[in-house]
């Protein structure tokens, strides 16, 4: 987003603005707390920061009282496990939590999965603002690049529920807490260095990857000021052809204490540009170095599957530009001990192109003769097509937290707006007619999207060390499209949804603690359920029921064939924290009833095709521990899951129905696990992380050809304070891919994507 100046001023004018502090305030923690920035709140986790004996926490989309599933890193477990990669990498040593990335690398286009489930079925928020696209449902993290050096802590919770804010949680939710600032002022310095083993015809190591930051904190003015600022730009060439990416980010904070009101405002973003490399390979090309780095932008194989009948190079111009900063106000009063008001606004504009090859289209699809009458037998050659899409969104979030007796009661709600507007054109193409309009739009749309919610979550605490929680979500959402170019397909459709959950917690002594929860959840299928309108000059229609009397097409755009996917969930669990060593155990069960699955096909843009499943099952058992003696430690996850369709019968190719009762659910792997071994020894700490990931389908019929092998995969890690605390740097190595596995991290139908060779950092940091 390009903000323009005039808000940003507008808001820092308002944040400046403000009396003196109140009369007896002091410097130092208020009576009865003792500590400093980065002291942890027992009973809440977040850090606390005293200005002027005001206390100021961190505002999140929820609080971490109730009896649900969830894992969570902190701000020192984030910088340690964070370098150059993107989020998703950096989280899938959580349980459950898996990820992989169009490039390889980990650096770019990264995609995050929780139990098997994809990120367009997680709610992601950043300090409670969604940001899951309202249209599709997807996470673009390559938007907000660098942002894990902005993060106090990633709160992940599993399973179905209301994450507050943003889209129904059905696999979890994942809450993203940005608060950067320091009391103390200072500049950190940071450098890194990646490279890249290419093996093959031609075995090579070279520098790929570079990272240059510099953040810096105002530390405390006035005794009510925080003032934070951090830019930073990673560059990589990717490990497939083509397939690199620039990325530069900035983030922009300040923070106003007043005697019982916090207020923060955070302008975060930067532009990115990548190549495209969203399409996948066959399955043959995973343990040859060279034919696994193929940046294809369309292939077949031969009747064997062992070689390439046909493949297109994905041409060098085919790339993407893309901004979408965000602006985002928080606050949070006080009034009186025990009530706690919240209220954020904020803004997202994003705009953005990337160009793909269309050499396959012709005059008519392509649109020419719309405008400019041109034979169908005069085509264009080596088309480049540029897509284009402008967002805006806007939200208000207000919550109000109330304490009283044993009842911790929260209410709130939900207002977003979602407006864009998608376009294409051709970019570049032999035999375009004279004077062809470079601007002529042969697609055009614009889309819309109002989300609204109503939640009460309540947790009672009566004697004996017992939770009991009640939360109840009401949601409406409505898809919208008009001003559609040629066709015409504008249509309004809302969705309504009560979503329950209630839950159990026990926490005895030493450490012991129990939890059970059962929560409904429905939500609504994205837009490209409804109608592709992007794909519609190649042939996309909107799906919804049709009557085609007298040879015309009339929709009924009240009646969607996509229905939305409706879960019932279930999640029991205990743990135990007790001498150095920490162990939880659970276990879910999840009943689906039109759940949206991976028909194994992909779009012209290589995402998933979906479509409801009558009946589906998910469940699992899942264990986390933890142990520390003396200079090491050692921690770990494990995830064996079971992930089978009930009931679902698709068309097969001769028009026949074809049953897949009781086969797997395309891309569930059924075992996943983690185990990190850590060693401290004065300035220096080592450890060795090992991941693994069952084999999982591509498809829902059950072949063993579309199946993603299991995998597992090592990385090592080294820190080093040359000077101790006297000097403030921090040397960091990092090998990953130790043993140079060749292996794929996920597929889609016939498409895999390979994983990068063995690759090495090394980095500097440094506190002035």
């Amino acid at each position: 987003m390009r903000a323009s100046h005039k808000t940003v001023l507008i808001i820092l004018l308002l944040l400046w603005r403000g009396g003196p502090p109140a009369a007896g305030a002091t410097t130092g923690p208020p009576a009865g707390e003792s500590g400093t920035a980065g002291d942890t709140s027992a009973a809440a986790g977040d850090t606390l920061f005293y200005l002027k004996g005001v206390t100021i926490s961190p505002i999140t989309a929820a609080g971490r009282s109730s009896p649900v599933t969830y894992s969570e890193f902190d701000a020192g477990e984030i910088a340690r496990r964070t370098s150059v990669r993107d989020l998703p990498a950096v989280l899938s040593e959580l349980p459950s939590m898996t990820s992989y990335s169009e490039n390889g690398n980990g650096i770019g286009y990264t995609y995050l999965n929780l139990r098997g489930f994809d990120q367009r079925r997680l709610s992601v928020t950043i300090n409670g603002v969604p940001q899951n696209d309202p249209e599709d449902h997807n996470v673009y993290w390559i938007d907000f690049p660098d942002l894990a050096a902005n993060l106090q802590s990633v709160h992940v919770q599993r399973g179905a529920g209301s994450a507050f804010y943003g889209p129904p949680a059905i696999g979890g939710s994942v809450n993203l807490v940005a608060n950067p600032f320091r009391p103390d002022p200072g500049i950190t310095l940071e450098t890194m260095y990646g490279f890249q083993e290419f093996g093959g015809a031609h075995p090579r190591t070279v520098l790929n990857t570079r990272k240059y930051s510099v953040a810096v904190n105002s530390g405390s003015v006035a005794g009510r000021y925080l003032f934070y600022g951090r830019l930073s730009t990673i560059r990589s060439g990717g490990y497939r052809d083509n397939s690199y990416v620039e990325m530069n980010s900035f983030f922009i904070g300040a923070l106003r204490s007043d005697p019982g009101l916090t207020t923060q405002v955070h302008i975060f973003g930067g532009p990115v540009a990548d190549g495209l490399a969203y399409y996948g390979l066959p399955r043959f090309t995973g343990s040859d170095p060279d034919l696994r780095r193929l940046n294809l932008s369309y292939w077949e194989t031969d009747s064997t599957g062992t070689e390439f009948a046909y493949a297109a190079p994905r041409r060098v111009q085919e790339i993407e530009n893309f901004s979408q900063p965000h602006v985002e106000v928080l606050s949070e009063w006080r009034p009186s001990p025990g009530v706690t008001l919240s209220n954020t606004l904020f803004h997202v504009r994003g705009d953005g192109f990337f160009d793909y090859d269309a050499s396959w289209a012709d005059t008519s699809l392509l649109r020419l003769g719309y405008a400019y009458g041109i034979p169908t037998t005069t085509n264009p050659a080596d088309a480049l097509v540029r897509a284009a899409v402008e967002n805006r969104q806007s939200g208000w979030l207000p919550r109000l937290n109330i304490v009283a007796g044993r009842h911790d009661l929260t209410l709130g709600g939900e207002l977003r707006i979602h407006r864009s507007t998608h376009w294409g054109k051709i970019r570049y193409a032999a035999n375009l007619p004279p004077g062809f309009d470079p601007d002529y739009h042969f697609y055009e749309y614009d889309g819309a999207r109002d989300m609204m919610s109503l939640y009460v979550h309540d947790v009672f605490r009566p004697d004996g060390g017992i939770s009991l929680m009640g939360e109840l979500q009401l949601t409406r959402n409505r898809y919208a499209i008009g001003r559609e170019k040629y066709l015409g397909n504008e249509f309004s459709t809302s969705y309504f949804f009560a979503n329950p959950r209630v839950g159990i917690e026990y926490r005895g002594g030493e450490g012991r603690h129990a939890w059970f929860s059962a929560a409904y959840t429905s939500r609504e299928p994205r837009m490209r359920n409804l109608y592709a309108a992007e794909d519609s000059y190649f042939g996309a229609t909107p799906l919804f029921r049709a009557d085609t009397g007298g040879g015309i097409v009339r929709y009924d755009f009240a009646s969607p064939l996509v229905k939305p996917e409706r879960l019932l969930d279930f999640e029991l669990g205990g743990g135990f924290s007790s001498g150095g060593v920490t162990l939880k155990v659970n276990v879910f069960w999840m009943e689906f009833y039109d759940e949206l699955v991976k028909s194994g096909q992909v779009d012209i843009f290589g995402q998933p095709v979906t479509g409801n499943a009558d009946r589906s099952r998910h469940a699992g058992l899942e264990l986390e521990g933890a142990a520390a003696a003396g200079n090491w430690t050692i921690s770990g996850n494990c995830t064996l899951s079971r992930n089978r369709l009930v009931r679902h019968t698709i068309v097969g190719d001769d028009g026949s129905p074809v049953s897949l009762d009781g086969n797997p659910v395309a891309g569930f792997p059924d075992v996943m696990g983690n185990l990190r071994i850590g060693f401290t020894a004065g300035p220096a700490t080592a450890s060795v992380l090992t991941q693994f990931v069952g084999a999982f389908y591509t498809d829902n019929t059950g072949d063993r050809e579309r199946r993603n092998p299991s995998y597992w995969v090592s990385n090592a890690e080294l820190f080093l304070r040359p000077g101790g605390d006297a000097i403030p740097a921090r040397i960091r190595f990092e090998v990953r891919n130790i043993f140079n596995r060749l292996y794929f991290q996920n597929g889609e139908g016939d498409a895999f994507f390979p994983a990068a060779e063995r690759n090495f950092l090394i980095g500097l940091s440094v506190e002035l």
